[in-house]
């Protein structure tokens, strides 16, 4: 069964209406605070695709240094730490109270407690490489708590901060930008239509 070439224009701009309000809408007010006290200047965008897998986070530039500080954009604790010389480097998790996981990944230090207890346990476990799984009593924290320094390790080639924001119950991983209001990031690049196909 074919369809009317005028029921095909009317479908596809249906869709394009669809598409173009699907990505317009509100941001989500979660209440979330910056990572960085710096505007979201991104070095990454999230879905990007990458050689092998698509982009889980956002990566925000910290003008070319390593050592900024990075904090806690809620209450909750820190679920997991992992130190690999690959892929995210030195990252933490923070298991929020609102049901989402915030990740901070490519950090040169974590902060003051947090460094001294994973010194510690290179030793303990006589590993260079450490993934631990935390309960939340270990490190607690609060919103805009200090948690690390952001930096250059793992696969990172530039200083920067790649930062996730994931649904806690299926790690299903969500776009950051959706979580913040326009004016906590810098985008002056709009967005370009490359190829459109439509079968009728």
């Amino acid at each position: 069964m074919f369809l009317s070439k005028n029921y095909c224009i009317t479908f596809t701009a249906y869709c394009l209406l669809f598409t173009a309000y699907s990505f317009s809408q509100e941001y989500r007010n979660s209440g979330f605070s910056k990572p960085v006290n710096l505007p979201f200047n991104l070095a990454g965008s999230f879905g990007e695709p990458r050689k092998d897998h698509f982009h889980s986070g956002i990566d925000i530039k910290t003008n070319g240094v390593e050592g900024e500080p990075v904090f806690a954009i809620g209450d909750g604790y820190i679920s997991r730490i992992k130190v690999s010389p690959y892929g995210y480097g030195k990252v933490i998790y923070i298991t929020h109270t609102n049901g989402f996981t915030s990740v901070y990944a490519h950090l040169s230090t974590f902060y003051g407690a947090i460094e001294k207890y994973i010194h510690s346990q290179h030793y303990v476990q006589q590993k260079s490489e450490l993934d631990l799984t935390l309960d939340a009593t270990i490190f607690p924290v609060k919103q805009k708590d200090t948690i690390a320094f952001s930096g250059n390790t793992g696969g990172s080639t530039a200083p920067h901060l790649h930062f996730e924001i994931r649904n806690t119950k299926t790690e299903h991983a969500l776009n950051p930008l959706d979580f913040y209001p326009k004016e906590f990031y810098v985008d002056t690049i709009p967005p370009q239509i490359n190829k459109v196909k439509i079968y009728c």
